[in-house]
Parts: structure tokens; C-alpha cells; sequence
């Protein structure tokens, strides 16, 4: 079940945050680490009211901030459009949770909410050695939009929209 966050979920979404960057980690995908993103992300995600965890037997397996707020950088990508956007970040799901629909489930969210607050686009981003999350928005409809380079981790951003 998807719902928003409680303050009470914060441990456990760190623990969901460091089993994943484990594994992003020993795959070569190195877009998180100890420095991003942090417990303060998530808590500045809660305070907005933007943060969802997917809990399943009052276990948090999964957590994701869908927001208005785009991060910094959006205002230099080549966007198909500059309405005003839904934006999915953050998002992990513990390893052992992986392959339920988990991911699946946060997106269909982010179209739900993008509904809601009466918008019709969505963004989102990748590093390109996340060949997971580059399949999920494939799934999810959303289109390639721009690739930009990020020397400080050795590889790419890539950047992705979907209209609803």
C-alpha cells in the first residue's frame, strides 16, 4: 500500500536508501552514495507533504518524493514543454523487495497525483548506468529528452517527460 510518510518512517527509509545504494553500488552505478541522498532530502520531502513509502505488513519496502519542486538543474534541460511539472526523485525500493511492482505502483502514484493537482506532465531522471530505471520510465510512457554529463561521477544524467 502507497501512502505518505510519517516521521516514524524515516529510519526505515534509510535502511530501504542503503540496501539499494549497495547494490547500485557493486553494479557500477554509482548515482548514490554517502553524500545523496541523505536523510535531510527525504525529511525536507516529508515536511512538503511529498514523500510516499509503499508498506507491506508494517514494513516500509519502498519510498519515493513526487513533487512540484524540479532540482536545480531543470531549468537548463531542453523540456518539451515549461508547464508546470510533477516531479518523481528519489525513489528506492529495498532489494529484496524488488520485482513486485513496487516501482511500478510509485509512478502509477505520480501520474495520480499529477492528476490531482491538475497538472499533465511529468519529469524525471536517471544516471545512465541505470538501466533499471531507464527500462521503468520506458514501461511508464515517458520519452527521452536529454542527456547531460556529470564529470564529477563519471557519467550521465538522463532526462525523461511523460504528458497525461
Amino acid at each position: 500500500m502507497i501512502r505518505l510518510a510519517e516521521l516514524k518512517d524515516l529510519p526505515a527509509i534509510m535502511e530501504v536508501v542503503s540496501a539499494s545504494v549497495e547494490v547500485m553500488n557493486g553494479q557500477g552505478n554509482f548515482q548514490w552514495d554517502n553524500t545523496y541522498p541523505l536523510a535531510e532530502n527525504f525529511q525536507g520531502d516529508l515536511d512538503k507533504q511529498e514523500l510516499y513509502v509503499y508498506e507491506e505488513d508494517e514494513h516500509v519496502l519502498g519510498a519515493v518524493a513526487i513533487s512540484e519542486k524540479e532540482h536545480s538543474e531543470y531549468h537548463e534541460i531542453s523540456w518539451s514543454s515549461d508547464a508546470p511539472a510533477i516531479t518523481t526523485k528519489r525513489l528506492a525500493v529495498h532489494p529484496e523487495a524488488r520485482g513486485k511492482g513496487i516501482a511500478d505502483a510509485f509512478f502509477r502514484k505520480a501520474e495520480e497525483v499529477s492528476i490531482d493537482k491538475g497538472l499533465r506532465y511529468l519529469k524525471t531522471d536517471t544516471f545512465s548506468k541505470n538501466t533499471y530505471a531507464q527500462k521503468l520510465f520506458a514501461r511508464h510512457g515517458y520519452t527521452f529528452v536529454e542527456k547531460r554529463l556529470v564529470p564529477e561521477k563519471e557519467d550521465s544524467l538522463l532526462y525523461y517527460e511523460k504528458k497525461v
